[in-house]
């Protein structure tokens, strides 16, 4: 086993419902060396611990008695960012299946063992983690920080050694590239690859960058061929069927999606595509079926959301079940009670209102749902819900005012684009009216940073800061706005002097910029202004 000095500061996290297989971790661990242990038996214990606690390594249990299984609690803790990337871990199972488990899941753990195993396989196969980990740290942190740059800097040193890493190197900094725009670099980094081992991975990311280079059918066709290569590489299947949703071919999609289903149960994030793909290409009973199976299933589990009730909601009243949706709608309210999902399930209800024919009731809970908060509360998901609510009420004033804020600030998002032209043009809007808003939305708000920016140039600081601020406010994931804003006030700060108010607005907006892009550009000139502060 690795060194007591290598192992003594490591948190250990250990879940299982089972006390004896608790107890024989406990002790395999603390006979190794390791002295900070936390050990739960479910779930519900386990997420008390998460959000207290930062965690070297996880083990869990792969049944655990609650609905959801490890796999899925995995999954969850990975896509909600509850775990940092360099967080290891285990699963721990007697299921001989599982092997097809994670063979087909694009959320696999570090490693697995098989029950029963001995304390010295279990230290071997552990050290071996620890040692990745230590190797990966500059990588993780990185990663965890958003700074794509950084990461690709320091793939790139290790790339350099060729050494046993090398292809796991290469798979995480293709994703940086691509996350990073660096599309050609990407391109290239994935032929190589290819050219050298055919990998499945290294031809989804190929695949990938081709379709957001706008080569949109050569994607296509690379995927078809990963799919028969190898018919079980799940996140294939999630790629094809999102490329064939955003080309408008949602019953291909669908069909992709539900080719997925027969190998794999899959994610909660599949079945919510899939789900929501059935209800819009007219198959609500798929919906119904998928969801509703889901969630009992689920009956226990943090993995739900409340859009999930409000997705076979929508399935039920599509078939004329009104009263079978409001059910739904209710059992959510008792399950979920934070503000956005308020929001989610009181939308919900407007539509379920509606479709029975009681307006009245509809504009009730619409008006509940928009109470909750001001449009810069709401998610932009939330904006367009609402936004689809106020069109079926014949409130088109206030849905177009909902949608123009859903662009606005969230300018650089083409995915909540998609979603207000397909609500406009749901509502029987013509797309090009619909494509009409969101360039006008988008370019008023191009107008107002400029004006900004302008006022701040010809030294008009005062009203520049004003203005900007009045902006970032309003549109606080607009990150150009709240990135100008947050210069401005600094550069006030450099000429005019320290004023507590202006830098604690500063310091907040300098905040919430990093932890919306960490590796935004306009960071490092802010930075450097600060420090003159200090000077």
């Amino acid at each position: 086993m690795a060194t007591v000095s290598k192992v003594s500061d490591k948190w250990i996290l250990i879940i299982d419902d089972m006390e004896g297989m608790r107890s024989q971790l406990r002790m395999s661990l603390s006979s190794s060396g390791f002295a900070k242990l936390h050990v739960v038996a479910n779930i519900r214990e386990a997420l008390a611990r998460l959000s207290a606690n930062h965690y070297d390594a996880i083990l869990c249990d792969y049944s655990l008695g609650d609905s959801t299984n490890g796999q899925q609690f995995l999954e969850y803790l990975r896509t909600a960012d509850l775990i940092n990337r360099n967080t290891i871990f285990v699963m721990i199972t007697a299921e001989q299946s599982y092997a097809k488990v994670v063979a087909a899941s694009e959320c696999a753990p570090d490693d697995y063992l098989l029950k029963p195993f001995t304390a010295a396989e279990f230290n071997i196969r552990f050290e071996k983690l620890l040692n990745r980990q230590e190797y990966f740290t500059a990588i993780d942190q990185a990663s965890d920080k958003k700074n794509w740059p950084r990461l690709i800097a320091e793939c790139d040193k290790l790339l350099a050694n060729r050494d046993k890493y090398f292809f796991d190197l290469c798979k995480i900094k293709g994703a940086a590239l691509l996350r990073d725009n660096q599309l050609q670099l990407a391109e290239a980094l994935y032929r190589e690859v290819i050219a050298t081992r055919p990998l499945g991975w290294a031809k989804l990311g190929l695949a990938r960058t081709l379709a957001k280079l706008g080569k949109k059918a050569e994607a296509e066709q690379l995927a078809n061929e990963i799919l028969v290569e190898m018919p079980q590489f799940m996140a294939a299947y999630d790629f094809l069927g999102n490329l064939l949703s955003e080309s408008d071919n949602k019953k291909g999609a669908l069909e992709v999606l539900m080719k997925a289903r027969e190998i794999a149960p899959g994610t909660m994030h599949r079945i919510r595509e899939l789900s929501t793909l059935a209800v819009s290409t007219g198959q609500p009973e798929i919906a119904e079926e998928i969801m509703r199976e889901t969630l009992i299933k689920h009956k226990h589990s943090p993995v739900r959301q409340a859009n999930d009730y409000a997705v076979l909601s929508r399935a039920l009243v599509d078939q004329g079940k009104t009263e079978d949706a409001l059910n739904v709608v209710q059992d959510a309210r008792k399950i979920f009670t934070d503000n956005d999902s308020n929001v989610v399930l009181a939308v919900t209800e407007s539509t379920v209102h509606h479709a029975a024919g009681n307006d009245e009731l509809a504009h009730a809970a619409l008006e509940k749902a928009m109470s909750t908060g001001d449009m810069a509360s709401f998610s932009a998901d939330a904006l367009v819900a609402m936004a689809d609510a106020c069109f079926a009420l014949g409130r088109e004033e206030e849905a177009t005012r909902l949608l123009n804020h859903a662009v606005q600030n969230n300018d650089e998002d083409a995915t909540i684009k998609d979603k207000v032209h397909a609500v406009m043009v749901a509502a029987g809007k013509d797309a090009s009216e619909a494509t009409a808003l969101i360039e006008a939305s988008a370019a008023e708000v191009i107008k107002l940073n400029n004006e900004g920016v302008l006022k701040a140039q010809s030294g008009q600081l005062a009203e520049a800061i004003e203005l900007l601020s009045e902006a970032a406010d309003r549109l606080p994931n607009n990150l150009q706005i709240l990135g100008n804003a947050t210069l401005v006030i600094a550069l006030d700060l450099v000429r005019n002097g320290k004023d507590p108010v202006k830098l604690a607005k500063c310091l907040a907006y300098r905040e919430s910029l990093t932890k919306k892009s960490p590796s935004h550009p306009k960071l490092e000139q802010i930075d450097g202004m600060l420090k003159q502060l200090k000077a």
